[in-house]
């Protein structure tokens, strides 16, 4: 049975004056936790403001959860979450008393006790919002979004300004609350390694186009799956030579001990063999040969292709 999408976007322009911030932008995602990434001035605010209905689209149309982003977006605020990069709260209000006040826009929402516990807040209920942490505020900020029961919530740059830490355990939380709940996310961020974690599906964007869009498997296995990193004792004493193997299609230095390699298909074995051939003759030590299929390698394949 075909799952229908929960965002759907078509031919969708904006300009701001002579800005073109979308260009004919097309994306379809079903329910899961979905990732939106691109570089700075890609498009991906405009797009979120007009998935929330604050904007209009020049040309196109846009439906969240079956709905359409204008003539619907009262309905559609009813049934999703939005957490902004940059909230606000008020500093001398308690946490609870915050979140209390929120619920009153609900005539259907979540208990605001059980939803404390559940974003690991409960030993900060009578807390000042001004005396909260840049996680706890994150945390707390992820209750307010999710008090109205939401079908699918919005959360743009959610790990901006936090530790490794305070990171971690919010990634944690919002699969959790996906896995419990059913509760769908739409994330924009920047730290694709933590989207990696999180995400079913992913989009990239750039220059108000949509490059990519798919599971998050499939994409890493189709952009990045021929790249490696060669982590050496002296990158520099060998990374002309490997430019010269066949089979070899870019090489870069990529960081003090690691040399970034994109092979062409089927060419593996005779290249890695050369590759520890020249290091031997230069006498360069190799530590490690490892495939780097990761998130941010295929977005950056994609994004130097294109």
């Amino acid at each position: 049975m075909a799952t229908t999408p929960i965002i759907v976007a078509k031919d969708i322009t904006k300009r701001f004056g002579q800005v073109l911030a979308l260009d004919n932008f097309n994306l379809s995602t079903s329910k899961g936790i979905i990732g939106l990434i691109g570089p700075n001035g890609a498009g991906k605010t405009t797009f979120l403001r007009i998935l929330l209905g604050l904007i209009p689209p020049d040309e196109g149309e846009v439906r969240v959860m079956g709905l359409e982003s204008q003539h619907d977006s009262y309905e559609i605020r009813q049934r999703i979450g939005v957490l902004h990069e940059y909230p606000l709260y008020p500093p001398s209000m308690t946490v609870n008393l915050f979140l209390e006040r929120v619920a009153r826009l609900y005539t259907d929402r979540e208990n605001v006790v059980e939803l404390l516990d559940q974003v690991g807040l409960e030993n900060a209920v009578q807390r000042k919002i001004g005396k909260l942490s840049a996680g706890m505020r994150q945390r707390l900020g992820v209750a307010q979004a999710l008090i109205g029961k939401p079908e699918l919530v919005f959360l743009d740059e959610p790990t901006s300004n936090l530790d490794v830490m305070a990171r971690r355990e919010l990634l944690k939380m919002l699969t959790q609350v996906h896995e419990e709940n059913g509760v769908s996310f739409f994330i924009i961020s920047h730290v694709l390694s933590e989207l990696e974690r999180v995400c079913s599906d992913v989009a990239f964007i750039k220059k108000g186009r949509t490059i990519v869009v798919g599971p998050l498997h499939e994409v890493i296995k189709q952009f990045a799956s021929s790249q490696y990193h060669v982590v050496v004792s002296n990158p520099r004493l060998i990374v002309d030579d490997l430019a010269s193997i066949e089979g070899i299609e870019n090489v870069e230095i990529a960081g003090v001990k690691t040399i970034s390699i994109a092979l062409k298909d089927g060419k593996q074995d005779s290249v890695l063999r050369a590759i520890e051939e020249i290091a031997r003759r230069k006498d360069v030590q190799v530590y490690e040969i490892e495939k780097a299929s990761t998130l941010e390698e295929a977005f950056l394949k994609v994004m130097q292709h294109e």
